[in-house]
């Protein structure tokens, strides 16, 4: 991006994607900035008993008129009494205002982070998996979490706090009009200056902000890409290489984060000597005014404080700043995480499924898969493929034929490029999503867990099920007598992906869990890769068991599963074709088993 500012478009394409979302809470907004404007007015009419006692009390001047009428036969010693009373009252009323505002605020702003985060992820969940491609799994979770919390906060904080600074001005420089024209216009001169400044130094602070976040995210990235690799660097000895590679990473988002502090700090510099400046005139010129008799000593101590009111934004005007671009700057990903588009989508008229018997269809399905170019290569030609209930269909071709493509087909992770795949005699393009997908139970060559206990592990989708029915399904695959050695057994807790377990103890637990979620289609991906004889055993038989209810497909390239197919297709060049099975021989193996 080339822009420093968000320009109009983009404002108002953030408005369009995120405004409901603040419109919902309203209500909550409005009684925030109610009470937020209470506090204002509280910490503008703070000086005012002071300026009472000064010129009412310690100079003796007489009692405005206002106050003359509802207190005239006061003491010196009672009108100070009644203005500390009214102060401390002020004080309250701010005090207690300001808490209600930032507890409202902050409830608005959880809600609404939350809120975002679910609905970015609900999206990233609807995108194909060639989204990945093209974007680190860092960086998607930088925009997931950090980019919601920064930009909700320039909605939730930073634009209240704008409005705050805003409404102070307004009624700050109103006040001083009242209290004395010429030291109006002195206060009144001072914010072109400050604008100009503001603006000048804010264009170059969000593009370093922008630059800096731009680099954070590759840093994120890079980091996770290290970590998930890290067995593999370090049994290839590539640590150095590693921390070479980060280190240069590092380096671009080192001098980035320097240049934003090199700007921050010359913005903060001009603003204070500005400010410093507009003290200096303030006070001199007041106290001149005051040496002439056409201002209080009160008044001066007013203005002194209004002046420091008004300029307190300047202040914050570079944290505002800094915020505001590294808010934006999320916004931004935010709506370019959004305008990427779902590959597959539900049909105005697609239907729910029932459990289906599980017959399966490819009629003539083409597949390509878009390059990086924009053209397509071809993976799929004309494939027709039949997949019967309680048959265990076999797809065998090289690495990179295609069979990972039919199993992404068949759970509409894509859709054919032209054919079509049906269930039960429905093209797939006719039901919901959710429905065909709640149809199938899937076993993974690189089983994804999230960290947790086995017993979280193993129920599919934090689906409830009983002791009895886990156990069964840990007898299906061999592995009750090695969970009833652990010391917490169901409830010991597994690492993230299950890596405190071997390999075919994860491809077992994988299939466990795809046979407590009792679906008529079973799909295998590599069901035999990467275990030894005896895991590679125990799953052959439990393939037994669940195939003579299931529709089930395996996708491998080991032989030894071949022996127990039913039906055995080879995918080559784009097409399949069936082989022919000894039968005779298929039973015998069945019986053995």
């Amino acid at each position: 991006m080339t822009r420093d500012l968000p320009n109009q478009s983009v404002l108002r394409q953030l408005v369009a994607a995120f405004g409901p979302d603040l419109w919902a809470h309203r209500r909550s907004l409005a009684a925030s900035y109610l009470f937020r404007l209470v506090a204002i007015g509280a910490a503008l009419f703070a000086p005012w008993p002071l300026k009472v006692i000064i010129d009412h009390v310690i100079a003796a001047r007489s009692l405005p008129h206002l106050l003359e009428r509802s207190a005239p036969a006061l003491t010196p010693e009672q009108l100070v009494l009644l203005m500390t009373i009214l102060f401390l009252l002020v004080a309250i009323v701010g005090a207690l205002t300001n808490a209600r505002e930032k507890n409202i605020s902050a409830r608005i702003r959880e809600r609404l982070t939350w809120q975002l985060r679910d609905r970015m992820l609900a999206h990233l969940q609807t995108l194909s998996p060639t989204f990945r491609n093209d974007n680190r799994s860092g960086e998607l979770v930088l925009r997931l979490v950090d980019d919601s919390d920064l930009f909700i906060r320039i909605l939730t904080k930073t634009l209240p706090l704008l409005f705050q600074h805003f409404a102070t001005l307004v009624l700050t420089l109103l006040l001083m009009f009242w209290i004395n024209v010429r030291l109006g216009l002195l206060a009144a001169l001072l914010l072109p200056v400050l604008a100009l400044v503001g603006r000048y130094y804010s264009k170059r602070l969000w593009a370093a902000s922008r630059k800096k976040r731009k680099h954070e995210g590759k840093v994120s990235g890079l980091a996770q890409e290290i970590v998930r690799g890290l067995p593999v660097i370090q049994a290839l000895g590539g640590e150095h290489h590693a921390r070479k590679k980060f280190g240069k990473t590092n380096v671009k988002r080192l001098k980035a984060g320097i240049e934003e502090t090199r700007v921050a700090v010359r913005m903060e510099r001009t603003l204070q000597i500005i400010q410093g400046i507009a003290l200096a005139l303030a006070t001199g010129g007041g106290a001149l005014l005051v040496l002439r008799h056409q201002i209080t000593i009160g008044d001066l101590t007013i203005f002194a404080a209004y002046i420091a009111q008004l300029l307190k934004p300047v202040e914050k005007l570079n944290d505002l700043a800094e915020t505001s671009g590294r808010g934006f700057a999320g916004g931004e990903r935010l709506l370019a995480l959004l305008a990427q588009r779902a590959l597959v989508t539900d049909a105005a008229d697609a239907v729910t499924l029932g459990r289906a018997q599980g017959l399966l269809e490819f009629r003539e399905v083409s597949f390509k898969y878009p390059d990086a170019d924009g053209r397509r290569s071809v993976v799929l030609r004309g494939v027709n493929l039949r997949l019967d209930p309680g048959r265990l269909a076999v797809l065998v071709g090289e690495s990179g034929a295609g069979k990972s493509t039919i199993l992404s087909l068949i759970v509409r992770l894509f859709d054919p490029t032209s054919g079509e795949i049906l269930l039960d005699g429905v093209p797939l393009t006719r039901l919901k999503i959710k429905s065909l997908r709640d149809q199938i139970a899937i076993m993974t060559q690189e089983m994804h867990l999230f960290s947790g206990s086995l017993r979280e592990a193993l129920m599919p989708h934090g689906i409830e099920l009983s002791e009895e029915r886990l156990w069964e399904a840990l007898s299906l695959v061999a592995l009750d007598e090695f969970v009833h050695s652990l010391p917490l057994e169901l409830d010991t807790s597994l690492g993230e992906d299950g890596l405190n377990l071997s390999g075919g103890q994860r491809q077992r637990l994988s299939l466990a869990r795809a046979f407590l979620l009792d679906r008529p289609i079973l799909l295998l991906d590599e069901p035999l890769a990467n275990v030894d004889a005896a895991s590679a055993a125990v799953i052959l038989n439990a393939l037994e068991h669940l195939r003579a209810k299931r529709t089930c497909l395996a996708i491998t390239h080991q032989s030894s599963l071949l022996q127990y197919a039913d039906d055995v297709y080879h995918l080559e060049a784009g097409h399949i074709r069936r082989d022919e099975i000894d039968h005779s021989v298929h039973r015998k193996l069945r019986r053995m088993a």
